[in-house]
């Protein structure tokens, strides 16, 4: 989870590194650091904590060299120090690695160096990456081969970025089931993990390959598989993108995204759906022909006929939207849905065949649980989806077809537009397969196209309701332990609501079916537990208000998301977060704004780091 970067050219290197460290910083804010050759000699600059950090050490410093590399850390080996922080540095200074991902076989590569008199200095599995490169330096002088012997030697999942102080006209860079980006631009190069850190100064990048080593100099770059054979590609033109950090006005940038859901919604609604009287159209060629080869839904009527099943595969809130994606499949489409966390595929069989369709969430398209089980489904012979908010993702590279939300950089940790997002997509590709295969009448995806198109405007409405949600969340900030219970569509809302809470308060919440609650979970209620319920009219209303009044009996303070106009829901509910009335198979668009924007306001009131909550990263690289 941690992120890369690297620069050469004729510009000082330092503050072109951490500009785009401030890109990646979502990638883990434990320490940060950059190895840079200055005057001939490798100089190492790191602090722990976050980026403003090093950033204030560089303004004492100022070096002034033009090639280095740079490192921001989520932990993974060794807790956050200055010497597990990166880079790390062979035993005479000569040698500096930046390391994303786990190598898995370190402690017997240690052990090995260690018996050859290599001594260790941090707990990071990094340390073995420089050591054993060192080594194999030792052998002859040729560094490109060296790091082709030491990859060969290591297990497990990785990127590096590596600079040598006896050569300083250079950067190599090795992609190993990982992400890296090189962009290319006049008379000098990049580097990064992720390529939007890359397109503020080039649109010009290529993306190295999985078991792909990059010799990079500041007017070429030269690519190789881990077998030595040279790779030749051409760079590609892709949309510059500056990166602007700016919140807007905002306190925080969790705010100005939670506002920013709207739009967002309208931009991806009007990319898929001409008219409620059209077909959702997921064939990109027609719309954008310069795109077609990036993005789409390409499988044919009679595939998508085919399909008698499908699965998707998530993590964190990404595996919310798929739970909800279940839901909406299966009512439009009458096909059976599984859904399964990521991380639960490794280590058994995803079963699958040319009839199913895998689907896989992931906001930056880089998580590694997610990406290793849409390979296991490439290789049962599964139709594979994609629904990511960056078409140049790792994700993007391996699936058959690809629907892109219209998120834009989310740089809030907590995700919540492309949260928003990624559940649009999911109608949206529920009508699709619905149209397709019959199952659904033209005029409930009529309704169904116009209750969408309706949904950003009560998302507008809710958010001007902003007082009275935080006069209604600040009574729940005294709470140790919250539970939120929902049914049907909003039991996901309920598990997102919970998540959402304990990510930015640090507070305890759990989410429930809210027929569970009575299964045991009820054993924890009293008078200091807030029990938040999702209440919309629809199938599952009296069932859900009958789980809520066996909480009051249990003297919970209960709360409620519930519509405009229910009568009822005050005989039962201490606080209401109101919201407008809105279809219950649309509901979970609307219903989940309030439960972010509760948790936003206690978390602020309580003074945590809301953008970047303690121990968490945004992109999950590392299994």
């Amino acid at each position: 989870m941690c992120g890369i970067v690297g620069y050469l050219g004729s510009n000082k290197a330092a503050p072109v590194l951490l500009s785009k460290l401030r890109v990646l910083e979502y990638r883990g804010y434990d320490s940060a650091g950059l190895a840079v050759i200055e005057s001939g000699r490798l100089n190492i600059l790191k602090a722990v904590g976050k980026l403003s950090n090093l950033e204030t050490l560089l303004q004492k410093e100022r070096p002034t060299a033009t090639v280095g590399i740079g490192h921001t850390r989520w932990a993974t080996h060794g807790s956050p120090t200055d010497a597990n922080a990166h880079p790390h540095v062979n035993h005479n200074g000569t040698l500096a690695v930046v390391h994303n991902g786990i190598i898995e076989n370190y402690a017997e590569l240690k052990t090995e160096l260690q018996g050859k008199g290599y001594e260790f200095l941090s707990d990071t599995d990094t340390e073995v990456i420089v050591h054993l490169l060192s080594h194999e330096l030792e052998k002859d002088k040729d560094i490109l081969q060296a790091i082709l012997r030491t990859v060969s030697q290591m297990a497990g999942a990785y990127a590096l970025g590596i600079v040598s102080q006896t050569h300083p006209d250079r950067i190599f860079a090795v992609n190993h089931h990982y992400s890296l980006t090189v962009g290319v631009g006049d008379h000098e190069s990049f580097l990064a993990s992720d390529s939007a850190a890359v397109r503020q100064y080039t649109n010009k990048i290529l993306r190295l390959a999985q078991s792909e080593v990059a010799e990079i100099k500041a007017d070429s770059v030269r690519l190789f598989s881990f077998e030595g054979v040279e790779n030749h590609r051409e760079p590609i033109s892709v949309e510059a993108s500056a990166y602007k950090i700016d919140k807007e006005g905002y306190k925080h940038f969790l705010m100005k995204e939670i506002h920013e859901q709207p739009l967002v919604l309208r931009q991806t609604l009007s990319k898929y759906l001409v008219s409620p009287d059209k077909p959702v159209n997921f064939n990109v060629e027609d719309f954008s022909p310069e795109l077609s080869g990036l993005y789409g839904v390409k499988m044919t009527d009679e595939e998508i006929r085919s399909i008698d099943r499908v699965q998707i595969v998530a993590c964190g809130t990404a595996y919310h939207a798929g739970m909800v994606g279940k839901y909406v499949i299966e009512e439009l489409c009458g096909i059976p849905v599984e859904v399964d966390i990521a991380s639960e595929v490794r280590g058994r069989k995803l079963l699958g065949n040319n009839k199913t369709l895998t689907i896989a969430v992931s906001q930056s398209g880089e998580t590694a649980d997610t990406l290793a089980a849409i390979k296991d489904a490439i290789g049962n012979g599964s139709f594979t989806l994609g629904i990511t908010n960056r078409s140049d993702s790792h994700l993007a590279t391996l699936v058959q077809n690809l629907i892109v939300t219209e998120c834009g950089i989310e740089v809030s940790v907590a995700a919540t537009k492309t949260y928003a997002a990624q559940l649009v997509c999911f109608y949206l590709l529920g009508i699709y397969l619905a149209e397709i295969r019959g199952s659904i009448t033209k005029e409930r995806a009529k309704e169904l196209k116009k209750g969408l198109n309706q949904v950003p405007a009560l998302i507008e409405l809710m958010l001007g309701r902003e007082d009275a949600y935080r006069a209604e969340s600040l009574k729940l900030a005294d709470a140790q332990d919250v539970v939120f219970i929902g049914r049907g569509f909003n039991y996901p809302t309920a598990l997102e609501g919970a998540l959402k809470l304990k990510e930015l308060s640090y507070i305890h919440a759990s989410g429930y079916a809210a027929g569970e609650l009575k299964h045991g979970p009820i054993a924890v209620l009293d008078s200091s537990v807030p029990v938040i319920a999702i209440l919309v009219p629809g199938k599952v209303y009296e069932k859900t208000l009958s789980n809520a009044q066996e909480s009051r009996a249990r003297n919970a303070r209960m709360v409620a998301v519930a519509v405009d106009g229910d009568e009822v829901a005050p005989k039962t509910f201490d606080y209401i977060f109101r919201i407008p009335v809105v279809d219950e198979l649309l509901s979970p668009l609307v219903t989940v704004v309030p439960l972010q924007l509760m948790s936003y306001y206690i978390a602020d009131y309580l003074g945590k780091d809301v953008d970047q909550p303690r121990n968490l990263a945004k992109s999950v690289t590392v299994e």
